[in-house]
């Protein structure tokens, strides 16, 4: 069976080099075995010999390298087995570079040729310098939110942030050879776009996947500061929280966890391929949320599911995930995946749903009504307790300040208007007038006289 170390071919062709230069281009190399059919078996090759004496110096003089060609035998039949080794070099045949993918050779083009090249070296797209960047272009809140949050995170001790610019950018390796890095304009530039094309995030509110986008923002500046600026817009602007109190405490319920949303936006920044210039995009439904952003090339053998799944990361911008690492808004490598589904677990939410499509890697949030309906009734329910002592049908449509008047009664029933008035800081007229209401709902009723009296919560 052909996979991405082996090939089989009937006869001899000279176009067939571009395999073996794929495979010399293809870590573990491969195997490329003459005189055999598609499913492996021998089928003869009436030139052997002369192939044996033509097919090293051919492979050798076009190429540039060393093949082990030998003459095998299967079933009385013989066949011609070349042996590739993994090149340290990037190899071409005829002026193209071929890479092997699953069991089929691939040309190397454009922009996958540029970044296997960075690789065959051993370098990264993050890595390479900007010529006409220097410190003075840098964010200098940027970088003290770096250092605080590295310190608070552990990750750096004090002394090793109280550093110069340059100190500290040298010990994040973020420059070389004098000039700064790629990763150093993006996650600490004041405006990286002036260098990468594309380096924001879009934020767009949309009625359903049918109508146009009703209203956007776009988050730009330094990564370090994109992350909390993209989630203090979102929720702020585009999503709902359902208001409960903890007490006297106000809490808002979101439809999506904070910690699952900061995970998704955190993994779609370290990871993108800013290389393609193009924005990460997050789309906000009534009922859903979508995040995508350009990803990387899989490394070959790993399918979209062992991504999903292992607790393995593969790193295509290794000097980006280092910052984000030592600021602590990365916890542990191979883990985002698997903490946003934990997140969402936690919270009670449907699990998230992880796409690729096309040259996208998307995460989506579905935030069904249900769950809305869920949040109103359990997580709205005044202290936990409270749902005891409320008509559910009639709760959705309880106002805050009723709420409040709830809880105080809950309380401490023989509370009265006067004192409520006080604690919340409005008028006695209002809280009459919030009490009437609470009382034709069926959520309140009064026992006893108005002096000597109490109010009790009914129950549902």
């Amino acid at each position: 069976m052909e996979h991405s170390h082996l090939e089989f071919k009937q006869i001899w062709d000279d176009d067939y080099l571009k395999h073996i230069c794929a495979f010399a281009n293809t870590p573990g190399g491969g195997v490329l075995e003459i005189g055999k059919n598609d499913k492996g078996k021998v089928i003869g090759l009436p030139n052997i010999k002369e192939l044996m004496h033509e097919l090293p110096t051919k492979i050798k003089n076009i190429l540039g390298i060393h093949a082990d060609v030998e003459l095998k035998n299967e079933n009385d039949k013989q066949y011609i087995s070349i042996t590739v080794a993994k090149y340290p070099s990037l190899i071409g045949y005829k002026g193209t570079y071929y890479l092997r993918s699953g069991s089929n050779t691939l040309e190397l083009t454009g922009q996958a040729l540029s970044e296997f090249l960075l690789r065959s070296i051993g370098k990264t797209w993050d890595e390479i310098t900007v010529p006409n960047a220097s410190v003075n272009d840098l964010s200098p809140n940027a970088l003290e939110l770096f250092r605080e949050k590295a310190v608070q995170s552990g990750r750096l001790k004090k002394e090793d942030i109280t550093v110069s610019v340059e100190v500290l950018l040298e010990k994040l390796k973020l420059t070389a050879d004098g000039f700064l890095k790629r990763a150093a304009v993006l996650c600490f530039g004041s405006t990286p776009e002036r260098w990468i094309t594309g380096a924001h995030i879009m934020i767009g509110f949309f009625e359903n996947d049918d109508v146009e986008i009703r209203y956007q923002n776009i988050v730009e500046g330094s990564l370090i500061e994109v992350v909390d600026n993209t989630l203090d817009l979102l929720y702020t602007k585009y999503l709902k929280g359902w208001i409960r109190y903890e007490g006297i405490y106000r809490v808002e319920d979101y439809l999506v966890p904070r910690e699952a949303m900061r995970e998704a936006v955190l993994n779609a920044v370290v990871h993108n391929d800013y290389s393609y210039f193009n924005p990460i995009r997050i789309r906000v439904y009534e009922t859903k949320i979508s995040i995508t952003n350009m990803m990387a090339k899989i490394p070959e053998g790993i399918s979209f599911d062992d991504l999903l799944n292992s607790t393995k990361s593969y790193r295509h911008n290794p000097n980006i995930a280092e910052v984000f690492h030592r600021s602590g808004q990365i916890e542990t490598w191979g883990r985002g995946i698997q903490k946003i589904k934990d997140e969402c677990l936690k919270y009670g939410t449907s699990d998230p749903v992880f796409n690729k499509v096309g040259c996208f890697f998307e995460v989506v949030f579905n935030c069904t009504k249900s769950y809305a309906k869920t949040i109103l009734r359990e997580n709205n329910g005044i202290n936990n307790g409270i749902n005891n002592g409320i008509n559910q049908d009639n709760y959705a449509e309880i106002t805050d300040k009723q709420k409040r008047i709830m809880l105080l009664i809950k309380e401490n029933p023989t509370i009265t208007t006067r004192q409520l008035a006080q604690k919340i800081g409005i008028t006695d007229y209002i809280i009459e007038n919030n009490l009437r209401v609470l009382k034709g709902k069926g959520v309140i009723v009064r026992e006893g006289s108005k002096k000597k009296g109490k109010w009790v919560l009914k129950k549902a």
